[in-house]
């Protein structure tokens, strides 16, 4: 009885890990994380348990949808426990010095995320819905990167950002850093938050063009090369 519990929870591991259903409960937690997790509780230190368990969450659900490949598999579990462990070093410590590394190692997760979950999203065969919400999902993780790298170039160097009166309420302003990332990537330029020195100037640019690219061409080919399966009567 035992060994058929034990077989069937490992056929149902395999089957979300081996198939692309993985993309859409990633995509489900990068929704909830970014929209709703990180704008009400992002900031707030008696609330960073919280955010740290849905970040862990994100990277588990990252290793899962990002490849099958065994090798591939290998390098994202090494990042995400590199990741997992200084967050929270991080939250347990705290100090600039370990939110800067924390900041560092995800930076190469996400980076690595979304090298390989694109592969795996815009690959040849069969586009399905799965695809569809991988790509999507893909789009958040660059969001998700590039306020990672802001936050690391504030660590290193404050004076990169300039935040105008009211804007900044959080030290470090990492919830802050999210808002400004996804800001950029959609091209809405509210102006709230600017970029100064000249490193942080070029990555707003390059975010700002990837985020014009991104969904004009890539997610729109892949949506147009989707044909919904119809049941037959």
């Amino acid at each position: 009885m035992i060994r058929h519990h034990v077989q069937r929870a490992r056929h149902k591991w395999n089957l979300w890990t081996d198939s692309d259903r993985g993309m859409a409960a990633l995509l489900t937690l990068l929704v909830l994380y970014v929209f709703v997790i990180y704008p009400l509780l992002g900031g707030d230190q008696m609330t960073n348990g919280a955010v740290s368990v849905s970040f862990s969450l994100i990277l588990v659900a990252g290793i899962m949808a990002t490849s099958h490949h065994n090798a591939v598999r290998i390098g994202i579990v090494i990042l995400a426990g590199i990741a997992f462990a200084s967050h929270w070093l991080n939250v347990i410590l705290g100090g600039r010095e370990t939110h800067l590394i924390a900041s560092g190692a995800a930076v190469l997760f996400f980076a690595m995320q979304a090298w390989f979950l694109s592969m795996r999203v815009f690959r040849q065969g069969e586009v399905h819905i799965y695809r569809i919400l991988g790509a999507v999902a893909v789009f958040l993780v660059l969001g998700l990167l590039w306020a990672n790298i802001y936050l690391f170039i504030y660590l290193g160097w404050p004076n990169s950002f300039f935040f105008t009166p009211g804007t900044q309420a959080f030290e470090p302003p990492t919830s802050e850093m999210v808002y400004f990332s996804f800001v950029t990537l959609t091209t809405l330029g509210y102006g709230d938050i600017v970029a100064v020195s000249p490193m942080a100037r070029s990555l707003v640019t390059l975010e700002g063009l990837v985020g014009q690219l991104y969904p004009a061409i890539l997610l729109a080919r892949l949506v147009t090369e989707y044909r919904p399966k119809h049941r037959e009567k």
